[in-house]
């Protein structure tokens, strides 16, 4: 078979087109219900927080030849300017440019087409120089409020970050999971860690963590036939602490199979880039591995991702 066949397939088997809806733009997102919060808020029992995103620099993560842009802070008004003013109230102010797929994000639902059409049967047409008409990261910013579920699969394998070449399995899914006690619900968040940001950044390795002059990175993560295990299981989206949440390897062609079927005929949310490291450990300490997540986007008119910065409530 090939990949154009097995794309196929399962973008066929596992279509969401018109299940919520003709008019729908949330994709995965509807199974996250204000019942879904109440029983996430139940998780919460120490109150402590851990953000999951990048911090964000001039220099990181995107290194030369990215093709994205990194974040530019850059300072407008600043202490010096007031000491030297004859005002007596005075203020700091500043600007940020960057790309919004540089550092910890989610991929809206009109970030990738198939076939000439994303989620629910809109032509690509629909993304145009002023951004996406349909299916952009907008309607999702409100509703990202859920369970979380954390499964570290490379703790699993006892090792601090999986072989690049290692494609997380379903088997590897099931296993973490039941190693865990933990039971993944529909309207969850999955957390893959699969170890690869730490070990990037470890090495300072930032050359091969993301695309670089049209060569994708090798990296552990999903592969496709994860997707329909996670179409029964009912996630709301899934996020991993790697460039693309899916496995790349040296065969992949420059095409991403996950994000080809999950955005664009499932219409699940993916997060790329989330730090899990520090979340994974605390995951450890208490042997508790879901937890309330607020991890709503930065609501960008006609974009195509959004920001974000991940919030996990234990």
């Amino acid at each position: 078979m090939t990949l154009d066949e097995r794309i196929d397939g399962l973008a066929r088997k596992l279509s969401n087109w018109g299940r919520w809806g003709p008019e729908d733009q949330l994709g995965t997102v509807n199974l996250i219900t204000p019942e879904k919060r109440l029983q996430a808020a139940a998780c919460v029992k120490s109150g402590t927080v851990l953000s999951l995103a990048l911090e964000l620099r001039p220099d990181l993560p995107q290194p030369p030849g990215s093709g994205r842009l990194n974040p530019q802070h850059v300072m407008t008004e600043t202490g010096s300017d007031a000491a030297a003013g004859s005002s007596v109230g005075a203020y700091s102010d500043d600007v940020l440019a960057m790309s919004v797929h540089a550092a910890t994000h989610w991929d809206a639902l009109s970030h990738v087409f198939h076939r000439g059409l994303m989620y629910n049967d809109r032509p690509c047409t629909d993304v145009t120089s002023g951004g996406a008409r349909a299916n952009s990261i907008v309607p999702v910013a409100d509703r990202l409020v859920t369970r979380g579920v954390l499964a570290d699969v490379a703790r699993r394998h006892g090792v601090e970050a999986l072989a690049r070449d290692h494609e997380v399995t379903v088997a590897d899914l099931e296993a973490t999971l039941d190693a865990q006690r933990t039971e993944l619900l529909p309207g969850d968040l999955l957390l893959v860690r699969t170890g690869q940001f730490g070990r990037i950044s470890e090495a300072g390795d930032w050359v091969n963590f993301t695309e670089v002059h049209g060569r994708l990175p090798l990296e552990p993560g999903i592969g496709a036939d994860c997707l329909p295990w996670l179409h029964e299981m009912g996630v709301a989206g899934i996020a991993c602490d790697n460039w693309a949440v899916e496995h790349l390897h040296a065969d992949s062609g420059g095409r991403l199979p996950v994000h080809e079927v999950g955005i664009v005929h499932m219409g699940l949310l993916l997060g790329e880039m989330f730090q899990l490291d520090a979340l994974a450990a605390a995951c450890a300490d208490d042997d508790r591995y879901d937890f309330l997540l607020a991890a709503g986007p930065l609501p960008v008119r006609g974009g195509v991702g959004g920001a974000v910065n991940p919030l996990a409530i234990r």
